[in-house]
């Protein structure tokens, strides 16, 4: 399979998983915080083994770009709870 195929395979992927956590959100299963925290972590798995099979750390930057795209649909304010939840020590995710 040759990189551009892909992926654009892999950021299918990650756009059917953040669907999947965005109905979870929908249905009250999930916290936006908590699923967009999921994809981020979903997502930057997904990047690292990209970068890895194609010995390119920039070849995921498109996937990356999905993530982040798909992070801020699910949850407009993550980058403020990012901070948050590596304020506290040890980090840690807010349970309610």
């Amino acid at each position: 399979m040759n990189e551009q195929r892909a992926i654009e395979l892999l950021q299918a992927h990650v756009r059917d998983y953040a669907r999947q956590r965005a109905k979870d959100v929908a249905r009250g299963a999930e916290t936006p915080r908590l699923a967009a925290l999921l994809v981020q972590k979903y997502g930057k798995g997904v990047v690292d083994a990209l970068a890895v099979v194609f010995d390119s750390a920039r070849s995921a930057d498109p996937v990356m770009a999905v993530v982040d795209e798909e992070v801020s649909r699910i949850d407009p304010l993550w980058q403020e709870h990012n901070r948050e939840r590596w304020a506290g020590r040890p980090a840690d995710v807010v349970a309610n």
